[in-house]
């Protein structure tokens, strides 16, 4: 089976998964019969390429670590936007992968009605289509037959749509709790030992671990997107970030930080989500959290979330200092679902 993807955005997390198809292509073959060839690739700063056969994913990468242009180096450059290479590529999966926009969502929820109107199955790790349109999009994937798959909206590779999805049938997801923003988890265990917001932000930026924008983190709406998002695919709320009771880190000072290991709490920036009178309510806000607690342990660039059920109870997923490589690997599982859908 052959697999033609249309990779929309290439930046960190598109290299990664780039690495990850040239070191598992022999794995690939042998495991799943699977071929995967890259038709297209549309950045927002170093041109696209598009072709009718598979473009070297060895060569791509050597040029972008060489901070060369794709008009320059590559026979398969093209002038054409993101909307153009969709109509015009023989693609059957895309993986949009463009930044993070808070306000709307867009340019990525285009992305993918497109996409879905000439029948290609989507793969996306930008959370905004999700907290803004998973509705009306996985609506509109279903009336297609099509798949729409987003592991790596929320920790990265940690499988928590998947595993509702595939694990809990019959479950209703009573409510979601988790620290789910990496940059403001790191930055506040930083600021623990005694380093100033500042220098722990920097050392995220260097770590390339904040967003693009990170006052996405430091404020909040990265947390609120990503519980939004849980809060729409697991709990049917069909809400926006702005709906979001939210809170971020910015107002945390070392006196308050001081004044909770007094106390014997520390700081940590909780998402939430909860049904309530019939609707479910969402919230991110600092938390002082005691050792009790399961997120209490919870440092560093890790992350946790507890979906609460009818049926299991609380099922609780920690994930432990991710680096890029797990949201790369979260687009490639997905990718591998879908293989098996349609093979």
């Amino acid at each position: 089976m052959k697999l033609r993807l249309a990779m929309i955005g290439f930046g960190n997390v598109g290299q990664a998964f780039a690495r990850l198809l040239i070191s598992k292509k022999a794995w690939l073959r042998e495991t799943y019969g699977l071929e995967i060839e890259v038709l297209a690739i549309s950045t927002r700063t170093r041109g696209s390429l598009m072709s009718k056969k598979a473009i070297d994913l060895h060569r791509v990468l050597g040029i972008l670590e060489k901070g060369e242009t794709f008009r320059d180096s590559m026979p398969e450059y093209v002038d054409l936007s993101p909307f153009e290479i969709m109509e015009d590529c023989d693609a059957n999966l895309m993986v949009e992968l463009t930044t993070l926009n808070i306000d709307s969502g867009q340019p990525a929820i285009d992305h993918i009605k497109k996409a879905l109107s000439r029948g290609i199955n989507i793969v996306t790790a930008n959370k905004g289509p999700i907290a803004y349109a998973y509705d009306e999009l996985s609506s509109l994937a279903r009336s297609r037959g099509l798949q729409f798959r987003f592991e790596g909206t929320v920790m990265d590779g940690t499988p928590v749509f998947n595993l509702v999805e595939k694990t809990l049938p019959g479950c209703e997801i009573e409510s979601v709790q988790g620290i789910l923003n990496s940059t403001s988890n790191f930055i506040l265990t930083e600021m623990s030992r005694g380093i100033s917001m500042k220098e722990a932000l920097d050392d995220a930026i260097r770590a390339g671990i904040a967003e693009a924008d990170p006052s996405l983190d430091i404020d909040g709406w990265d947390a609120a997107a990503k519980i939004t998002a849980l809060a729409n695919v697991l709990m049917d709320a069909r809400s926006t970030p702005n709906k979001v009771d939210r809170k971020g880190i910015r107002g945390i000072n070392p006196e308050n930080l001081r004044k909770a290991a007094a106390s014997g709490t520390k700081y940590k920036l909780v998402a939430r989500a909860e049904k309530a009178n019939g609707k479910v309510q969402t919230c991110v806000r600092p938390e002082p959290i005691r050792p009790d607690n399961l997120f209490w342990s919870v440092d560093g660039r890790s992350s946790a979330i507890t979906l609460k059920t009818d049926l299991m109870g609380e099922i609780s997923i920690v994930e432990h200092n991710p680096s890029i490589m797990q949201t790369a690997y979260a687009i490639f599982s997905d990718m591998l679902l879908i293989a098996e859908s349609v093979h």
